[in-house]
């Protein structure tokens, strides 16, 4: 695997937190390649959401849970079980939730306010039980990680804060990682910085693009995105991602967040909280 095998994961990453987020996106435009090596490339990939949405709202079939049963419980690992990915997720005594990664090497707490799974693990089955999830948007969310790989998708979680949450559009966050990558932090933001205008997100713009360090001293790549597209009904969404790149034992792992625009006061506290505090394993 090569060090363009990174971009093309946050591609995929970026593609899925989108599809989760907005009903119904009108399909983008190619502008032709973009350097395989280029953080860009992960934006670029947003707008191929459209695709999986619209066919989504088209046919307004909510999705099918999973075939498997489960008996929800009270929360979503009763006790720190490390599963076969080498992760635990454990729920604090505030509704806070402290996940670790072993093989990866950190830990991250989710504050209350998110919901918080690991793929194929007990949480994921139990969520399609809660009362959220019979809006079509959790439904949608959860489906698009039904069959997910949980090598690459570590963690990922959807707000389901009420005044929030009763939106059309369902923040969310997810963690991916990349065993191999070889691209530095800075060259990952030096290549966005000149390819962005080249990509399918016509009009997208890079609010903010840097490397910095955390509170608990980790070098990251920190990356801002806006950009305003429509939905099937022609009505404006404005959008606002935020990238925070870092490295673990080994490649690199990528926190990404999709929200609107007029939520991102409100979510961005909580997302900076959870990059921010991130810690690596002994």
């Amino acid at each position: 695997m090569n060090k363009a095998n990174f971009i093309a994961l946050l591609t995929a990453l970026i593609v899925t937190s989108l599809a989760c987020a907005i009903p119904g996106l009108s399909a983008p435009i190619d502008s032709g390649p973009l350097d395989a090596n280029s953080l860009s490339t992960i934006v670029a990939g947003t707008a191929n959401a459209a695709a999986t949405q619209t066919a989504l709202i088209a046919t307004n079939t909510p999705p099918l849970p999973p075939t498997e049963t489960a008996t929800p419980t009270e929360t979503a690992t009763p006790t720190p079980r490390v599963s076969a990915e080498g992760t635990t997720l454990t729920k604090q005594s505030d509704g806070a939730y402290l996940f670790m990664d072993q093989q990866g090497g950190y830990s991250v707490v989710v504050p209350s306010g998110w919901l918080v799974v690991r793929i194929n693990e007990q949480e994921f089955l139990d969520a399609w039980g809660l009362p959220e999830a019979s809006d079509p948007k959790l439904q949608n969310f959860l489906t698009q990680f039904q069959k997910a790989d949980p090598k690459v998708y570590r963690l990922v979680g959807a707000d389901i804060t009420p005044e929030h949450f009763q939106r059309s559009f369902l923040t969310n966050f997810l963690i991916s990682w990349d065993r191999t990558s070889a691209l530095t932090l800075q060259q990952e933001i030096d290549q966005a910085k000149k390819d962005l205008p080249k990509t399918i997100l016509q009009g997208a713009k890079i609010g903010y693009a840097d490397v910095g360090l955390t509170s608990t001293r980790i070098p990251v790549a920190i990356m801002e995105i806006n950009w305003t597209t429509k939905d099937i009904s022609g009505a404006t969404v404005k959008v606002y991602q935020k990238i925070i790149a870092f490295k673990v034992k080994s490649g690199t792992l990528a926190f990404t967040l999709t929200t609107t625009t007029d939520l991102k006061d409100a979510l961005i506290n909580s997302y900076d909280f959870m990059t921010d505090q991130i810690k690596m394993l002994p």
